[in-house]
């Protein structure tokens, strides 16, 4: 629970009177919050130093997965393994920001499509000569194209094998160096612009609210992640939108049955986004504050209090899952069809109330509505 309020439910509701439209043509309301102190506090205590972690565990991740393809072992293997997870779990902590640099540098598309295309990541293997960058490889390079050339349902022993015995050995080491490189250049070319070239003070700068402003592309793409959340990592595996099927190997991370863990982090970093809150645990100016200020009301209560409150309920469901996920998905329908419900219930508060309250319009779409 956040820290005590210094004012009032009746004060609250009466800054939210005080409203008016600004010269910039702004929609949201203008109560002097300042919003530059809580962009601010995103752009130094959380957005570089997440893209600093994310970059340097990617440069970690690709040592790794570098000394295991000089010399393929099972040690080796276990090793690039802990720093692929790693990196992937940092990756979790940054993936709201696709704005700015990460839209520059497409690090959705290029480190997290999944279910992962196989059969296209073998075609490549096969073949020797690719192009990560067109359409048809979309799915077969990021997060989890490692995760299936790192374990591929396999024992360690034939896992090895497969870069050292089988046919194209030489061809796979390849492939999976260059898609471990891909990562660390998208992590490196991120955070240097935000950092050499200086776009945090160009998100800085941008503290209006309208579409395109710094609070409008940070409201978009928190609720986006918590869409994918919602839909991708727990909605599509669970067979929510393929009447009560499930699809175990459509969830993330499937080949290291890892996606619960992924999952959590995930709803994790979301919350702390919403609160401004740094890895390190200091509560700084965030979207929770700032809809206290305008007075956004839920039920009686503070909006801000009722979305923490959901995240916790989001998280408390996760945990009630036992992983790996790809198993739940049949053996635990209930729980995990609460751990869906849960996030319904937060995408609707942060999707539909939070932007409501702060003028902010939501201009991207899913495709399952809310």
């Amino acid at each position: 629970m956040k820290a005590l309020k210094n004012y009032s439910f009746a004060l609250l509701a009466g800054l939210a009177l005080l409203t008016s439209c600004g010269s910039d043509g702004e929609s949201g309301p203008k109560t002097e919050y300042d919003r530059q102190a809580m962009l601010t506090n995103y752009a130094e205590n959380l957005i570089v130093p997440g893209y600093q972690s994310f970059k340097t565990e990617a440069a970690e991740m690709a040592t790794a997965v570098s000394a295991f393809t000089a010399n393929p072992s099972t040690a080796a293997l276990a090793t690039a393994r802990k720093e692929y997870l790693d990196a992937y779990k940092e990756w979790q902590k940054v993936s709201m920001y696709e704005f700015g640099p990460a839209d520059e540098q497409m690090l959705r598309t290029n480190l997290n499509i999944f279910p992962t295309t196989t059969s296209q990541i073998e075609n490549n293997i096969s073949s020797g000569t690719y192009d990560l960058q067109t359409t048809a490889n979309m799915s077969a390079k990021g997060f989890p194209a490692l995760d299936y050339l790192l374990y591929t349902n396999a024992s360690d022993a034939e896992v090895v094998a497969l870069y050292t015995s089988a046919p194209n050995a030489a061809n796979r080491k390849k492939y999976l160096q260059d898609i471990t490189n891909l990562i660390k250049q998208r992590a490196e070319a991120t955070y240097s612009t935000w950092t050499t070239n200086n776009y945090s003070q160009t998100f800085k700068a941008a503290a209006g609210t309208a579409v395109g402003s710094a609070v409008g592309n940070l409201v978009n793409q928190l609720n986006f992640d918590i869409d994918v959340t919602k839909r991708a990592k727990v909605g599509i595996p669970s067979g929510r939108f393929t009447a009560g099927s499930a699809l175990p190997e459509k969830v993330e991370a499937f080949y290291s049955k890892t996606s619960l863990e992924l999952l959590k982090e995930a709803i994790r970093a979301e919350k702390a986004v919403f609160m401004g809150q740094s890895a390190s645990g200091a509560n700084g100016p965030g979207l929770d504050d700032y809809l206290d200020h305008v007075g956004a009301m839920y039920n009686g209560g503070l909006l801000s209090e009722a979305i923490e409150a959901q995240f916790d309920a989001a998280l408390a469901a996760a945990n009630a899952v036992q992983g790996p996920l790809s198993v739940a998905v049949t053996a635990q329908p209930q729980a995990v069809t609460k751990l869906y419900d849960e996030l319904q219930k937060l995408i609707v508060l942060t999707k539909t109330d939070m932007p409501s309250a702060l003028g902010v319009a939501i201009t991207y779409t899913d495709n399952d509505g809310d």
